[in-house]
């Protein structure tokens, strides 16, 4: 399960991100409530797979062809290692 709640400009994930979840958030409507900077908090998440990376890649692109900049907070590991593997570490604007 995949649940997605928001908190003014930012939006927090919590529990699985991979081929089972990402479907429901599809096409995925939070960024149509966003504008500038926003932050994809992504601490809570309990796992993430190849399709949970590539939907989150899909994401960052629409949003920036809105025009909005978001920054990822709270990467787990296995995301970033799953991102570095797939050499797509670069695409993910992360919180310094």
């Amino acid at each position: 399960m995949l649940e997605i709640r928001q908190e003014q400009q930012v939006l927090v994930f919590s529990g699985e991100l991979d081929r089972n979840t990402v479907v429901q958030f599809w096409p995925f409507k939070p960024l149509q409530s966003l504008q500038g900077n926003a932050v994809f908090d992504l601490a809570a998440l309990k796992h993430v797979d190849t399709a949970g990376l590539a939907w989150l890649i899909q994401v960052l692109s629409q949003a920036k062809a809105k025009s909005l900049q978001v920054t990822l907070r709270g990467m787990p590991a296995q995301l970033r290692s799953l991102a570095a593997v797939s050499d797509v570490l670069s695409l993910l604007p992360t919180e310094s």
